[in-house]
């Protein structure tokens, strides 16, 4: 009869360090890489500025003056009516009240954008540094796409 071998597998008593010493070397060369851009880091002040929007408001509506040119070509300032030459002389004297005026225009549609332009004109003779154009939102219909 034929011996019958029996195999038996070995055990190994060492630890397989290999993946151990990847897993070091990659955490070294992170250390390595993220130090200098530690140490040379600047510190940035993320809190945000207190606002005082009653103040702000306030001098934004005292500095604004709002003109309106109607569909008929009236130059109206708080319903007063103005002839376009005395505009030179409105912005000249409302500029000496207010030296940081800004001026809103606004215009109705219809009017030629000559009127416009003569109103911006005669602002700009005044030193009026800050002119707005005064618009309103499109309507858009719900099923039409732009």
């Amino acid at each position: 009869m034929p011996r019958r071998r029996t195999s038996r597998v070995k055990l190994k008593s060492e630890i397989d360090i290999t993946p151990l010493m990847d897993l070091t070397f990659m955490l070294l060369i992170i250390f390595v890489i993220t130090v200098p851009v530690l140490e040379y880091s600047t510190k940035v002040d993320a809190t945000p500025p207190e606002l005082n929007n009653k103040q702000n408001e306030a001098s934004a509506k005292d500095q604004s003056v709002v003109i309106h040119l109607t569909r008929e070509g009236q130059v109206l300032y708080f319903d007063q009516k103005i002839q376009f030459n005395e505009l030179d002389a409105l912005f000249s004297s409302l500029r000496a009240q207010r030296p940081n005026m800004s001026l809103l225009i606004r215009a109705d549609g219809a009017r030629p954008y000559e009127d416009v332009i003569a109103i911006m004109r005669a602002a700009k003779h005044a030193n009026v540094e800050t002119i707005s154009l005064v618009t309103q939102a499109e309507r858009v219909t719900p099923g039409k796409r732009l």
